[in-house]
Order: structure tokens, then C-alpha cells, then sequence
């Protein structure tokens, strides 16, 4: 207790308190979670690029299977194709014919295979004996495949991947085989052949995942059926039953480790060749990116303790300790020693408040010696209320007993439209001011809108937006007011039926920007660019007047600007940012300079 008494009667330890409550602790904790948040982003970023490169590899994938499902639908109303596998061959004739016909298919096939790296081999069977095989010179198991094509009665069959071996260099390959048995034009159930296309796993999966995997991001073809993934040799070694207790589990998006490691995976399944595309980025890479924004957050939190500690030790030293002396000075002169004197360090109001304390020491004393024949003087005022000039108080409070009158006489409407004159006279006059808050001019325009919207009917309608933090930013009185009665003026035809008036607030770095849009006839923006700059009163007079007020006060970076939209007029408005009185007070005084405008189109 009574530490806490001191530290209520220690200016000094205030302070201290006072710094690490709003310095030291609030930075830590903004530091902290800004460097928290920042983190999450940056993962959330992470893993929409792994999303990113997973649907590319999707769609890739599935061109793929479209394109080879096109051929097998080209087949089947290809003359050519149905006459190699339905045209007997008997007569020397007919073998030439077929031979011609070989060909050309053959020629069709190399085609695709010089096109597609992924294209191994083709072998086609018609029901007249005739084979066509182009690609790769391989064989293998492949009967249960065909069996399961001849059941399927024409309809598409992929398999899943198995080894066929290559002849010329020996070796097994891996091929995922596409099967369709090809059926009679005329007569769908009649099958006059069997294709099969044999697509390389591994030079399928180069083709699917080229440009989308590097060192970071890895991804990987999970058969369904069979236990098998397909990466590339850089990537991680993960188990089969790894990947797919992720994928049942956690469905699409997982997690999962492997040696220690963690990694974030996302899965897509293709239902065509019942096969999962995997991508999976690492959770040290994460951390690594991750890394640099924390120490960067941490020097500025270092950086920003020691401004706060420097700026402790300037506030004790220029105001705390002055205040100290002045306090100790005081109980001398309580004590009766009228040779108590502060001394002065500086011309700010702590050393105007020694300078006062010196003066007032200096006055008593005089005061003592005088025998205090100094007589105090009261001087009382005068009510100043010049008989011509109508109270303004008067005049509001007379149309608000008006208002209330029509209420009370079931007249809402005209109760409204005096509430909203009332407004107009009191911005309009508001105690002579010049400056107001956006929000009352804001409301000032919503009021003269309303009362032409009472004059128009339905015919007119309005819309005010504001971004929100600048209702009381600090602008010119009556500023707004004679552009919307400009568009009624000179924007709005006579007979047309719907005007349409809207008004939007926006802020763009420093400056705050006020659009003026309507759907009148529009305006010829040269003659106004020019009537902006010249001194000569004609019509649209009144934006040449705002125009004037906004440069006048602020320079010519800001004012008004006419934008050329399709429909009507639009007139924006350039403003600074004046956040409040203070700021407006050091603006005027020359303390501060409003930032020039740059680029704030949007």
C-alpha cells in the first residue's frame, strides 16, 4: 500500500508506469501478434500456391485424358479406320487398299507421338485379322484388360498402371493403357475392333507436372487401386499407405511426416483413371520464408522501444523535471520564503508556467509591501444583441417548435422537409465557421437532396457513400451543396424520369476524394477544364467558386477535377486528409503542408 501511495504522489514513477503501459508492453503485444499474423498469411500464401499448382497439374491431367478419349471418338467415324479393321482381305487388291490404309493411320499416330512425349504405343485390332501397332515394340500381360474391354461393350476402360517390357532396349516400362472396343456405325452393338493407347507413366507425369514442381513443391500420381506413386528423382521418398491414410482421414487437404519432417499435402482424385494428384510443400520451407519477416518484426519492435525509452528521457527531462523544481519551489513560497525562483530552460509552456510562478512570486511580494492597497476591480459585460440582426438560436428554435407543430398535426412530411431546412440553416450558418466535419457536410447535401426530392417525387433518387474513419475529418463549409445543385441546374433535363444523384467518400493515401456522379446530359469537360481556370463569371459559375476555395486553401495540387465517364457527369473532388481541429490548427499556422496528389485515380 504504500508503494502504490508513492508512486500516486511520484510524478516521475507515473511516468515510468505510464511508458510501460503504453510504449513497452502495447509494442511488445502489437509486435507479437502482427508477427503471429503476418506468419499465418505467409503459410496461407504458401499453401494457396500449392492449390495454385495442384489445379494447373488438374487440368493438365485431364487434357490429357480428353485428348486420348477424342482420338478413340475420331475411330469410330473415321472411314478410313472403320475400313482397316471391317475390309476383307482377300484379293491382292484388297491388301493394297489395306496397306494404303496402314499408311496413313500410321502416319496419324507418329503424328501424336512426335506431339506428345507421354504417347508410347498404339495397337489396334479388326475383326478382320488386321493389326496396326506404332510406337514403342513392347509386350506384356495385358489379357485381363482386354476381357474387361469386351465386357464394357464400347465403352471407355483406363487401366491402372502396370509393366509391359520394351523390346529394343530391354528394360520394363510403367504405361497407363487407354481400352475402347470400336463398334459398327450403324449398329452399336456389332464391335468391328479394339484399340489401345499405352501412355507413359513416367513421361506423363513429367508432362502433367512441368513448371509446377521444384525443390520446394513436390507432387505425385497415388494410384487408388494399385500401391504405386509416381514422383520425380529429386522428390521425398513417402510410403503408398502414408498418402492414402492422409487422403481417407483428412480428405483433401492434409498433413503429414515423413523421416521427422513435416509437410502440408493437398490431393485431387481422377475419377477416370482412379488416380489421386498429390502436391506437397514442406513445412521448413514454411518456416524458412517465415523466418526473415520475424527478424525484420523484431528489429522494429527493438527499434521502437528504444524511440520510446529516448522519448521517455526527453519527456523527464524537458517536463518532468521542470515540473519537479516548480513543485519544490512551491513549498518554499508555502513556507513564507518569497525568494523562491524557477529557473527558466525554455519558451514552451513549462517555461512559460516558471515564467508565470516567477511573476506571481514577484506580485505577492509587491502586494505585502503595499499592504495590500491594490483594490480588486470587477468589470461586468454587456449583452451584445443588435435589435436588426434575427438570433440564430431564435430562428432554430422557432422552426423546430414549427416542426413539432406539424407532427402533432399528423403532417410527418412537412414535419421532414422543415427538419431538413433547420439543417440547411444551421450548417449554412453554423457560428460563422468555415471549417466543419465531412459528416455534417455530408448531411447538409442529404438535406437539400431531400427537400428536391420532395419537389420531384420519385423521379429522383440518391446515394451517399462514405469509407468509414472519415466522418470527422476537417473540410471546407458548403462545398459539396452547389455541385449536386449544379446537376440539377445544368445535368438534368427537364422531362427526363428517373435522376439518379450519387456521391462517394473514399480516402487514397493522404488525400480524401469526393465524387459527384449524376445521369444527366452530361457536361463538355474541355469548355469546363477551361472555365476552371478563367476569371471570367459565367455559367457553372458555382464549380469555378469551389473550385477557387479548394486551391486557394490548400494549393493547386488539389480542387476539382471533371472525369469522363460513359453516362452523365461525374466531379471529383481533391482534398488532404485533415483528421481533426489540431491537425486543421497546425495546416493553417503553417506547421504543416498538405502532400501533393499523385496518381489517386481509381
Amino acid at each position: 500500500m504504500q508503494l502504490i501511495q508513492y508512486i500516486k504522489n511520484s510524478l516521475k514513477w507515473k511516468s515510468v508506469i505510464i511508458f510501460l503501459l503504453l510504449v513497452t508492453i502495447p509494442s511488445g503485444l502489437i509486435g507479437s501478434i502482427v508477427i503471429y499474423q503476418s506468419n499465418n498469411i505467409l503459410k496461407e500464401q504458401v499453401i494457396n500456391t500449392t492449390y495454385r499448382n495442384l489445379n494447373n497439374m488438374e487440368s493438365q491431367l485431364n487434357n490429357v485424358i480428353e485428348e486420348i478419349e477424342e482420338i478413340s471418338r475420331y475411330m469410330i467415324y473415321s472411314n478410313e479406320f472403320r475400313d482397316f479393321m471391317t475390309y476383307p482381305a482377300v484379293t491382292g487388291e484388297d491388301y493394297n487398299h489395306l496397306n494404303q490404309i496402314r499408311s496413313n493411320l500410321n502416319g496419324f499416330f507418329v503424328f501424336h507421338q512426335s506431339e506428345k512425349d507421354y504417347f508410347h504405343s498404339v495397337q489396334i485390332e479388326g475383326q478382320n485379322q488386321q493389326v496396326l501397332s506404332v510406337g514403342e515394340i513392347v509386350e506384356g500381360e495385358e489379357e485381363k484388360w482386354v476381357n474387361k474391354a469386351m465386357e464394357m461393350e464400347g465403352e471407355i476402360l483406363w487401366s491402372t498402371p502396370y509393366k509391359m517390357h520394351n523390346q529394343p532396349t530391354n528394360e520394363d516400362e510403367k504405361v497407363i493403357t487407354f481400352y475402347r472396343v470400336i463398334n459398327h456405325l450403324y449398329d452399336i452393338k456389332q464391335p468391328i475392333g479394339l484399340v489401345r493407347i499405352r501412355l507413359d507413366q513416367q513421361a506423363l507425369y513429367q508432362h502433367v507436372t512441368a513448371g509446377f514442381t521444384n525443390e520446394q513443391h513436390q507432387a505425385f500420381f497415388v494410384h487408388n487401386q494399385e500401391q504405386d506413386i509416381t514422383g520425380s528423382d529429386e522428390a521425398k521418398d513417402f510410403s503408398y499407405q502414408t498418402f492414402m491414410d492422409n487422403i481417407h482421414s483428412e480428405g483433401e487437404s492434409f498433413q503429414l511426416e515423413s523421416d521427422g519432417d513435416v509437410y502440408y499435402g493437398v490431393s485431387r482424385y481422377i475419377e477416370q483413371i482412379d488416380m489421386h494428384l498429390v502436391s506437397v510443400v514442406s513445412e521448413k520451407y514454411v518456416l524458412s520464408e517465415m523466418k526473415d519477416t520475424q527478424s525484420t518484426f523484431g528489429y522494429m519492435i527493438l527499434i521502437a522501444v528504444f524511440m520510446g525509452l529516448m522519448t521517455f528521457a526527453g519527456f523527464v527531462f524537458f517536463v518532468v523535471r521542470p515540473i519537479l523544481e516548480l513543485t519544490r519551489e512551491t513549498k518554499r513560497l508555502e513556507l513564507g520564503d518569497f525568494k523562491a525562483r524557477v529557473k527558466i530552460r525554455s519558451k514552451d509552456e513549462v517555461g512559460q508556467l516558471g515564467y508565470r510562478f516567477n511573476s506571481m512570486v514577484e506580485q505577492i511580494q509587491r502586494l505585502i509591501d503595499s499592504k495590500y492597497k491594490l483594490e480588486i476591480q470587477h468589470k461586468h459585460s454587456e449583452l451584445k444583441a443588435l435589435q436588426s440582426q434575427i438570433n440564430p438560436h431564435f430562428l432554430y428554435n422557432t422552426l423546430d417548435m414549427i416542426r413539432w407543430t406539424a407532427r402533432l398535426e399528423h403532417a410527418p412530411e412537412t414535419s421532414k422537409s422543415i427538419e431538413d431546412l433547420s439543417t440547411l440553416f444551421r450548417i449554412t450558418l453554423s457560428q460563422g465557421k468555415v471549417w466543419i466535419p465531412l459528416k455534417d457536410e455530408i448531411k447538409y447535401v442529404q438535406s437539400y437532396m431531400e427537400l428536391q426530392k420532395k419537389r420531384l417525387g420519385e423521379t429522383f433518387q440518391y446515394a451517399i457513400f462514405m469509407e468509414a474513419g472519415l466522418s470527422k475529418s476537417v473540410v471546407l463549409k458548403l462545398m459539396l451543396e452547389p455541385l449536386v445543385e449544379n446537376s440539377f441546374k445544368h445535368g438534368f433535363q427537364q422531362l427526363q424520369e428517373k435522376k439518379q444523384i450519387t456521391i462517394r467518400c473514399y480516402l487514397k493515401g493522404e488525400i480524401i476524394i469526393i465524387d459527384v456522379l449524376d445521369n444527366g446530359i452530361g457536361m463538355d469537360i474541355d469548355r469546363v477544364k477551361q472555365l476552371l481556370h478563367s476569371t471570367e463569371e459565367q455559367d457553372s459559375y458555382a464549380l469555378k467558386n469551389v473550385h477557387d476555395r479548394i486551391t486557394n486553401a490548400f494549393g493547386n495540387h488539389y480542387g476539382l477535377k471533371i472525369i469522363d465517364v460513359k453516362e452523365g457527369a461525374c466531379v471529383r473532388v481533391y482534398l488532404p486528409w485533415i483528421k481533426d481541429e489540431l491537425m486543421l490548427n497546425r495546416l493553417i499556422e503553417g506547421d504543416e503542408r498538405p502532400n501533393d496528389v499523385k496518381d489517386v485515380d481509381r
